[in-house]
């Protein structure tokens, strides 16, 4: 099986840069096509449908980021351009972050509030403390601004957990390092008719939330 080429590919115009950078539909899709796949086996992988994704691929394959690799019957194979991909900083809309932040973050928090709303219609009224049917917050005592976490209860509970902390430049690099390495293996156990989906989202900034 023929893997993606490891030489970066330089992003140079806007319409590849902005299909790349898309939240949804961007890196996250162009990840499927590491290796030769078609769109409905990527549209599998993640249970979204497949005319969506077909349509998602042909935008990604017209801005030049996948390639036709070869055929599985009638069907295309495509794959990535590169596993790398560098995007000049006039590209990025640097003077413009809501047009690539807003989006995601508006589905992000739409799908945490059905995730709470799903864990409340889960939970029995009548039921003692402890049971599931509560939600935690704990304080860690350690002075620093949005350290409190909110962890309900029970099985497949929505968790918030917000930190600000003081680090090097190395160690902010190093906790980066590990929370990735800990979702990558997340991402490869086995899955078992007991697993459901999850999402965890990892966002890191220099700075705190309310900085003045």
């Amino acid at each position: 099986m023929t893997v993606a080429r490891t030489t970066a590919f330089q992003v140079r115009t806007p319409a590849q840069a902005e299909a790349l950078l898309d939240f949804t539909y961007g890196a996250r899709l162009l990840e499927q096509f590491l290796h030769p796949r078609t769109p409905s086996q990527a549209a599998h992988a993640l249970a979204e449908p497949a005319n969506r994704i077909a349509y998602h691929v042909r935008k990604l394959a017209d801005a030049g980021l996948l390639h036709v690799a070869g055929h599985q019957g009638k069907r295309v194979l495509y794959q990535v351009v590169a596993q790398t991909f560098h995007v000049p900083r006039a590209l990025v809309r640097l003077d413009e972050p809501l047009t690539l932040i807003e989006p995601v973050m508006r589905d992000i928090t739409t799908a945490y509030a059905h995730a709470v709303l799903e864990w409340q219609a889960r939970r029995d009224p009548q039921s003692s403390v402890g049971d599931g049917s509560q939600l935690t917050v704990h304080l860690d005592g350690s002075g620093q601004e949005e350290s409190f976490t909110q962890t309900p209860e029970g099985p497949y509970p929505p968790a918030m957990r917000i930190r600000t902390v003081h680090l090097t430049p190395e160690h902010y690099q190093q906790a980066q390092a590990a929370l990735d390495g800990l979702l990558t293996d997340l991402a490869s156990e086995d899955d078992t008719s007991s697993a459901k989906k999850s999402t965890f989202i990892v966002m890191g900034f220099s700075g705190a939330l309310h900085d003045t």
